[in-house]
């Protein structure tokens, strides 16, 4: 009777191997080195293949596999600093495509996909802001390098193996300012990925108008009008006016739902205490704001 391997174990054995075969090995050598039997190791090879993980090249009747670049080198457990070092200095240099194999390769394993949002990602995003703030970048290369973190957050969104969704437990993201779409983002993914029902509006700011309250309590009820349990929105601004908005538009929707409306605020530390005349919540990063929803819905499911 043939073993049985889960997908992470064969990667792995498989990504070990190739590691110190610079010229290659072919299936049968594969599957001898690694104890898998030929069935499942082609299999697998297709699989990683498919995810970019490996490549192949024909030599006569033969397909000889290789690591992609970027792969190699990954150390297991996961360093997340060591990813997001990588993963900086290759966007820094203009290898995308590399930043891009190199995130998609680490999202193929057996990881804290969470992590990936607040380990790596996020803390790129710091990094490219530390640096324009600095001096050291202009704002082409800025505004070239958030579009770039923007895919990497959709990279970890379509990779995503969500959770058990949790039963009664919803959310909504809104960004109070542009340069607060990346946290957005990152945390509707994370959020997801814990099993709650995700919603991503985006960034408000430019709709913000004497009407806009009515607007977005509307969008409130439609969406949530007919559901129980917790109801969660979460603001990211670092605008004043936008934050105290959409806290005040948010807060006045308690009592007028079926759940639980629970408001939580990200944003600059001097904005602290704004947040808080209207938020239950204020967080100071996507870790924070995680671990305060859960003990929320803790609470009420």
């Amino acid at each position: 009777m043939y073993r049985r391997y889960s997908l992470d174990e064969v990667r792995r054995k498989i990504v070990d191997v190739l590691q110190n075969a610079g010229t290659g090995l072919s299936g049968i050598e594969l599957a001898d080195r690694t104890g898998i039997n030929r069935m499942t190791i082609t299999k697998y090879l297709d699989i990683m293949h498919s995810l970019g993980l490996i490549k192949k090249k024909k030599v006569g009747s033969v397909n000889v596999w290789f690591l992609e670049s970027g792969v190699a080198d990954i150390e297991f457990p996961i360093n997340y600093t060591q990813v997001q070092q990588r993963l900086i200095d290759n966007a820094l240099a203009g290898d995308e495509e590399q930043a891009r194999r190199l995130l998609t390769s680490v999202l193929n394993f057996d990881i804290d996909q969470v992590r990936m949002l607040t380990d790596v990602i996020l803390p790129a995003a710091n990094t490219v802001e530390e640096l324009y703030s600095r001096g050291r970048l202009g704002k082409t290369d800025r505004t070239r390098l958030s579009t770039l973190i923007g895919e990497f957050i959709d990279l970890v969104k379509f990779n995503a193996r969500p959770a058990e969704s949790k039963m009664n437990a919803h959310v909504l993201c809104v960004a109070g300012s542009a340069n607060r779409v990346q946290q957005a983002k990152s945390a509707a993914v994370a959020f997801q990925i814990l099993g709650w029902d995700c919603r991503y509006i985006g960034d408000v700011e430019q709709d913000i108008d004497p009407f806009f309250d009515i607007d977005f309590q509307r969008y409130i009820s439609r969406t949530w009008g007919n559901k129980h349990g917790m109801m969660l929105v979460c603001v990211f601004s670092s605008s004043e006016s936008s934050l105290r908005f959409l806290t005040s538009t948010a807060k006045s929707m308690k009592g007028r739902l079926k759940g639980e409306l629970r408001l939580a605020v990200m944003a600059p530390a001097e904005l602290q205490t704004v947040a808080e005349e209207h938020a239950d919540f204020f967080a100071k990063d996507l870790q924070s704001l995680i671990a305060w929803s859960e003990r929320q819905y803790a609470t009420v499911a």
